[in-house]
Order: structure tokens, then sequence, then C-alpha cells
């Protein structure tokens, strides 16, 4: 994504490196300049994301109001997630959301669904690496991971996994335990509430009990 978004010309040198040809130290160093943004980068991710957010007001009026709220309210950087309703409107959206980016020389692909209709109506070239080859009349569904949270496509459910290491029985210990399961949704906040409530009285407690 980082390279589809142009640095403009009088910031590119900010992003100068040094270079020798062919790996050979022998020879003269050249000094190039980057004109995309780069991975790496502190700026990169704040950037592309602005012209992506641009890129859905530009063509909201051409492409509609569903895929700009879609990138809008349910992107994190490139990557899109979104529940609807229907098969019908997720595959409308998956349409209208790659045209809209499209328009601002983004190609969105690495499609990934619990439906196996969706999937179907989705280019194989465009499909997420674990479904390009996948029998969709007999194979189970993969399961889709991301920072300790397990999507288990079949099932349409997700999974939390925690491996608890030994830590000391202090407030750095627990808060060190109770936040190894990454939750940003708090999907599990029904098991967790009481140790996530990380305030120095709640630690100090648990700490005194122990």
């Amino acid at each position: 994504m980082f390279h589809q978004v142009n640095v403009n010309y009088e910031h590119r040198n900010l992003l100068r490196f040094l270079w020798w040809e062919q790996g050979d130290v022998e020879r003269s160093l050249v000094e190039y300049r980057m004109t995309v943004h780069l991975f790496g980068a502190v700026s990169s991710p704040g950037c592309a994301n602005f012209a992506l957010k641009t890129t859905a007001d530009d063509s909201e009026e051409g492409c509609g109001n569903d895929p700009a709220e879609f990138v809008h309210h349910d992107f994190y950087v490139d990557d899109g997630l979104k529940s609807l309703p229907s098969v019908e409107q997720a595959i409308d959206l998956i349409e209208n959301t790659k045209t809209l980016c499209k328009k601002g020389g983004f190609n969105l692909h690495k499609f990934i669904s619990n439906r196996r209709e969706v999937i179907e109506a989705i280019p194989v070239e465009q499909r997420t690496k674990e479904l390009k080859e996948l029998d969709m009349t007999k194979d189970l569904l993969p399961i889709e991971q991301a920072l300790g949270v397990q999507w288990f496509m079949e099932s349409d459910k997700l999974h939390f996994r925690a491996e608890l290491k030994d830590q000391p029985l202090t407030r750095r210990g627990i808060l060190s335990t109770v936040s190894s399961v990454y939750d940003p949704r708090r999907s599990n906040i029904t098991i967790s509430t009481q140790g996530q409530d990380n305030s120095p009285r709640n630690l100090q407690g648990w700490c005194a009990l122990r």
C-alpha cells in the first residue's frame, strides 16, 4: 500500500539514502531519493491512511456511501473488516469498494469470508492465499489468525489463545499476564473484566491477596 502513495517532490530529500551499486563497497556511493512512501518510516502509515481516506471522500459520489463509510470506519491502514446481514450486500460492498479504491490507485485484494457464496463471487487471484487452492465443494474453510486472535471461519467463531509464562507475583507481573491476550474489541470482556482493570488500587489488591 505504501508504494502506491507518492511523496511530494519538496519532501523527497527527507527520504534520501546512499547505495553501493551491486553491493560493491569499492565503488562510489550513489545518492537516491524515495519517490513513494516506504516500509519502516514512521510517517508512512499516516500518509497512506490519509491518501486512502481522501480517495473515499473524492469517490463517494460516484461509488456510493457504503464503500466510503467502509473505508472511513472499518479499515486499519490497509486491512478492512466488515460484517453484513446478507451475501448479496457483502458481494456488492466488495465490488463497489474495489472500484472506489481503484480510482485512487489502490488495488484491493486478498479477500476472505466465512460464506462460500461470497468467496466464489471473488476471482481466485483476488482471494487470500489460504483460499486460492481450496476446494469449495469439500474442504473446510481455514483458520485465520492475527495478533493472538483466531477466527474459525467454518463456524464463524473467534478463539483467544494465550500462552501464559511464569511471572512474579508483582504488579508488573500481573499486568503482563492479563495483557497477554490481545483483545482490542473487548470480545472476551465477560471473562477478563476483573483482570483488565489495571488501576493501581486493583493491582495492589491483587498483590496483597497473593
